[in-house]
């Protein structure tokens, strides 16, 4: 495993601020770009009075079923808005097609479509003069990790890196086994037992699925069958992040990491780094193996993992 670069936050933040303090004010604007038929909503946040500035794509934080999951708001403010564009970086995330105020139909979409969706936004964005067009970086979190690795591997001229936060190096049908496994060992099933039944459920749902795509879950499902990240992995040559959490019982690290040994049997690529955050869960808070933020209160509080923010800032600030 390559480990991430151990200079502190605090000195690369200080480097892009260097020169004055203007950059700590930051614009916000709503923006719309076309992708094929669809136009698709997003925002944009940067330096104020921003000129030829680097800037960062932030992709996922979805349920399975295709709505914004509530942690995804809270992950964007803290870890990107709050930090990158104070220092000189701008942020832009957008609607997947189909959700939000985007068009489109997010369950009938395959992985490379939204990999079209994510280069249409590297082209609208390199057309804008705040822009520096050469130092684009690309971040999908979750199953969004899988579109970013896609354009890594497709059009590594368009952008600078890649970073997979929580994002499967594995394929769809793992993924979901993955997921069932940790239901059944969070329920209190031996995790041998676990697996077991985790595989037959998983193959159970997909075989209903490409016969009968009856829900919006099952039609995405089925968009992803036979989907397999090895071969665009076996591309991507550009600065390559993957970060896991300990404690994500939707991407196992362990898993994560055995396939990519399987496909790279020698070593992993020297352009590649991975690194699994101690007592971090899918979104990188420090809470239990089988926290469930469905059934939290209003008054809990979680707190995201400081080594992730560390990790995650540095190696972008780095490669930017």
């Amino acid at each position: 495993m390559k480990i991430a670069s151990s200079i502190s936050l605090v000195l690369l933040t200080l480097i892009f601020w260097e020169g004055g303090l203007n950059a700590q004010n930051i614009s916000r604007e709503q923006i719309v770009f076309r992708s094929g038929e669809n136009v698709l909503s997003g925002t944009l946040v940067l330096p104020d009075s921003a000129e030829n500035v680097p800037i960062i794509i932030f992709m996922g934080g979805m349920y399975e079923w295709g709505d914004f999951h509530p942690q995804r708001e809270i992950f964007i403010e803290e870890n990107l808005e709050a930090v990158f564009p104070r220092a000189g970086v701008g942020v832009f995330y957008y609607d997947p097609r189909g959700v939000g105020d985007s068009e489109g139909r997010w369950s009938r979409a395959t992985l490379s479509d939204f990999a079209k969706d994510a280069l249409a936004a590297v082209s609208f964005l390199k057309q804008r003069k705040e822009v520096d067009p050469t130092r684009i970086g690309i971040i999908g979190h979750g199953e969004d990790g899988w579109v970013a690795q896609i354009v890594a591997a497709t059009a590594p001229e368009d952008v600078k890196f890649m970073v997979s936060v929580a994002g499967p190096t594995f394929d769809p049908t793992r993924q979901l086994i993955n997921e069932y496994h940790s239901e059944y060992v969070c329920n209190g099933a031996d995790s041998t037992l676990a697996y077991n039944k985790a595989v037959q459920k998983a193959q159970s749902h997909q075989n209903w699925v490409s016969m009968i795509a009856i829900t919006k879950k099952w039609r995405h499902m089925k968009m992803k069958l036979g989907f397999d990240p090895a071969q665009y992995l076996k591309e991507i040559t550009i600065p390559t992040l993957f970060l896991f959490g300990e404690s994500d019982g939707s991407v196992y690290p362990s898993w994560a990491m055995e396939e990519l040994n399987m496909i790279f049997p020698d070593s992993l690529p020297s352009n590649f780094t991975t690194y699994s955050i101690a007592g971090a869960n899918h979104y990188f808070h420090v809470v239990s193996p089988c926290y469930d933020y469905d059934e939290e209160s209003s008054n809990v509080g979680r707190n995201f993992s400081f080594r992730f923010k560390e990790v995650f800032q540095d190696w972008i600030f780095e490669n930017l």
